[in-house]
């Protein structure tokens, strides 16, 4: 049994290129039998089989990749890899850190009778707009870890926005005593228990029960072409391990971590962090729809304060038209990629849903994460790129069919590319410039001044 559920981990989970979109701000690359995950702020390694030959090289390779990026690089080495890797990643300069047992469970195995807590206990999910609470157990998982991944990585993945994570907390008349995080692996028969704060066997009967609703809803993944989830993969020691062996858990390998770090400090953020309930994201929508007297109360076509440096163009020209609408984001990307300030943050905004801000010089470009598309206002949402300071950026009118560039930077690098693409101005700084989009017998039709 033991022998099969670790085929099932090596297959399925090591060497793993997410399915797209992956986590968020995220890029993979395969080296060989590498496959190098870069995170902006940091990197992994990892892999199947290796060669039996010239490790030491395939190891200064990947050092060479992390330094280029400057990312810090975690490299785990189970018992069933080459016996002198590790020797290869210490005479490279690699230093060794934790080292956990792995741990995986057939799910049909697992029972699903719910335990009885003691008087006060409850287990319960987490709601996103918990804000003390979440800080809570951040700093409960932060105490309690290393964990197979943290919470604050899953977060940063994107974890906690659909349907893919269950984040549970144990409650004692109120107050949280501890948590723990397990998701759905996209692409796989695997659940991942990303970790717990203590050994507590509720989370896995209330774990079992989010995945067979999970595995009934429509909009859930679906693994491996519609097939259900089987496993449930585990890392831990200690009181942990014990508690996952006694539920019915076997030990399939044992991991160890290898960290190196390039000589000059790491990017504080990923070039792609998530907006999803950030006070600071309400904020520059608030000063948005102040400065530009907008409201998405009403549906009625407003005349919205246009900054003085701005130009609005129509985009009725490009409507439907998928190529072109790429063109469009393109050519917004590349501007924005020039005119914002080293370091600098793009918002990429959407009312009443998440968001991101994002690095325009760390992405779109070879071996980065996409920039988040953010011009066109697609499904009826108005869309909103600006720094932080609203000094520049775009606003997308779905109801008004518009596109508004301002900042002059911005529109230094932009205006004669989209005007070629668009073909109307209708409005400089806020005020007509005399063109009129009409709708003849013929289709579209553009009466000038």
């Amino acid at each position: 049994m033991a022998d099969g559920l670790l085929v099932a981990y090596e297959t399925q989970l090591r060497a793993r290129t997410p399915p797209a979109p992956g986590p968020l701000g995220a890029v993979f690359e395969q080296d060989g039998p590498i496959v190098q995950a870069h995170f902006g702020t940091h990197g992994t390694v990892d892999h199947r089989d290796l060669p039996g030959s010239e490790l030491g090289t395939l190891v200064r390779r990947q050092q060479e990749t992390f330094a280029d990026r400057g990312e810090p690089v975690e490299w785990k080495v189970h018992a069933s890899d080459p016996p002198d890797l590790a020797q290869h990643l210490v005479a490279a300069g690699f230093t060794p850190g934790w080292e956990r047992h792995v741990l995986v469970a057939p799910i049909d195995s697992l029972s699903s009778a719910p335990l009885t807590l003691p008087v006060g206990q409850r287990i319960r999910e987490v709601q996103f707009r918990e804000h003390a609470l979440l800080a809570r157990i951040q700093a409960m998982a932060v105490a309690s870890g290393p964990h197979r991944t943290s919470l604050a990585e899953s977060d940063a993945d994107g974890d906690a926005i659909g349907w893919g994570r269950s984040l549970a907390v144990l409650e004692l008349d109120g107050r949280a005593r501890a948590a723990g995080w397990a998701v759905l692996v996209d692409g796989t028969e695997f659940v991942s228990i990303g970790g717990m704060t203590a050994p507590e066997p509720a989370f896995l009967t209330g774990w079992l029960a989010w995945i067979g609703l999970r595995s009934r809803h429509p909009g859930s993944s679906r693994p491996l072409g519609g097939h259900r989830w089987r496993y449930l993969v585990a890392e831990a020691t200690g009181e942990l391990r014990a508690m996952f062996l006694a539920a019915g858990f076997q030990d399939v390998t044992t991991v160890r971590s290898y960290h190196w770090s390039p000589p000059n400090p790491p990017a504080r953020e990923r070039p792609v962090v998530l907006v999803f309930d950030d006070p600071e994201g309400e904020k520059v929508w608030e000063r948005f729809a102040s400065q530009w007297d907008f409201s998405t109360e009403t549906q009625v076509h407003q005349e919205l304060v246009e900054p003085p440096k701005s130009v609005t163009w129509h985009l009725a020209a490009i409507e439907e038209d998928d190529a072109a609408i790429a063109e469009l984001e393109s050519i917004v990307q590349r501007g924005l990629r020039v005119a914002v300030r080293p370091g600098e943050r793009v918002y990429a905004l959407h009312p009443n849903t998440q968001g991101y801000h994002f690095d325009p010089r760390r992405t779109g470009g070879p071996g980065q994460p996409r920039t988040p598309r953010c011009a066109y206002p697609d499904g009826g949402d108005h869309r909103l790129y600006t720094t932080a300071d609203l000094r520049l950026g775009t606003f997308g009118d779905p109801w008004g069919q518009t596109l508004c560039v301002f900042g002059s930077d911005l529109l230094a690098e932009v205006e004669d590319d989209l005007t070629t693409l668009l073909g109307i101005v209708l409005r400089r700084g806020g005020h007509p410039v005399g063109n009129v989009w009409s709708f003849g017998p013929d289709g579209h039709n553009v009466t000038g001044p």
